[in-house]
C-alpha cells in the first residue's frame, strides 16, 4: 500500500499580538486551529472557503514556508517541519505549485525556456534531459514550442497560466497544488484550464490539492472537498455529497450565493 503524499495532523498557525506596551501576556490570532486531512496518491481533493478563512496561510504551511504553532506536516514521508531547512527545500520542491496571479508569477525579464528550465537546473538535471522535460509540459498544456523564446508579457493570460502548470510539472511531481487556477482569468478562458488540468491528472495521475473560493471549479477539479471557516473544517466528504446535503450554514451560504448569482 502506498503512503499518502499528504499528511496534516491538528496543524493549528497564526501569529502573536501585543495589545500595548504594557501588555505581559501577548494573545496569539489563529489563522487556522487544528487542521486534519490526508491526500492519497492520485487523489484529488479541494479545500475551498472565502477569503480569509486560512487557505494562504494553509500554502504556505504546506510549501514549507511557514511553521505552524502545533502539528505534523507530512509532505511525501517527510515531517518538514522536524527536519533540517535544506532537507525541507528538497522535499518541498517535489510539489508542483501554480501560484494564483500568472501575471504576477512570472519574471518579466526571463523568456519562457528560462522560467521553465529552472526548477530542474536547481535539482541538478542534465541541459539535455531538462529541455526534453520542459518540452513534454509544454506539450501536456498544449502549448508550440515556439513560446520558449517568448517574454511573458508576449503571451495571454490564458497562455501565461498554462506556463505556470508546465512549470509545476516538469520535474514530473506526485502532488500539484493549485492556488485559485482560474480566478484571474477571462470566464472564456477558464474552461480550457479547468480542462487541461483535468486531462493531465487523467494522463500523469498526480494527487492535486486545489485550494478555491468557486465551487464550480472544486466541482470540476476534486473528488473530495472540505470546507474552511473562520480557520477551522467544518465539513468535509465527497464533493458530491457536500454540494447535494451540505450540513454546516457556512457551505450552505456558499452554495446559494452561487445559485443566485
Amino acid at each position: 500500500m502506498k503512503s499518502p503524499v499528504l499528511i496534516l495532523d491538528k496543524v493549528t498557525a497564526g501569529y502573536r499580538v501585543v495589545k500595548g506596551f504594557w501588555s505581559l501576556l501577548p494573545r496569539q490570532n489563529l489563522v487556522l486551529n487544528d487542521i486534519s486531512f490526508t491526500i492519497e496518491p492520485g487523489e484529488r481533493l479541494a479545500v475551498i472557503g472565502e477569503s480569509g478563512v486560512g487557505k494562504t496561510t494553509l500554502i504556505k504551511i504546506i510549501l514549507g514556508l511557514l511553521k505552524p504553532l502545533k502539528g505534523r506536516v507530512v509532505v511525501l514521508g517527510q515531517d518538514i517541519y522536524r527536519i533540517g531547512r535544506r532537507k525541507r527545500k528538497i522535499i518541498t520542491r517535489q510539489i508542483g505549485y501554480v501560484p494564483q496571479d500568472p501575471g504576477r508569477s512570472l519574471n518579466p525579464r526571463l523568456k519562457v525556456k528560462k522560467i521553465l528550465m529552472e526548477p530542474l537546473e536547481r535539482n541538478d538535471v542534465p541541459r539535455d534531459e531538462a529541455l526534453e522535460k520542459v518540452k513534454k509540459a509544454l506539450h501536456l498544456v498544449h502549448l508550440h514550442e515556439s513560446v520558449l523564446d517568448m517574454y511573458p508579457d508576449q503571451l495571454s493570460g490564458g497562455m501565461q497560466q498554462r506556463v505556470l502548470i508546465a512549470r509545476a510539472l516538469v520535474h514530473e511531481p506526485k502532488l500539484v497544488l493549485l492556488d485559485e487556477p482560474t480566478s484571474a482569468l477571462d470566464v472564456s478562458i477558464q474552461a480550457q484550464i479547468i480542462n487541461i488540468l483535468i486531462e493531465i491528472h487523467s494522463r500523469l495521475k498526480p494527487a492535486m490539492l486545489t485550494v478555491t473560493h468557486d465551487l464550480p471549479v472544486a466541482q470540476y477539479l476534486a473528488d473530495k472537498a472540505i470546507v474552511l471557516y473562520q480557520g477551522r473544517i467544518v465539513e468535509q466528504g465527497s464533493i458530491k455529497e457536500i454540494i447535494e446535503s451540505p450540513q454546516h450554514p457556512y457551505t450552505r451560504l456558499l452554495i446559494e450565493s452561487y445559485k443566485s448569482a
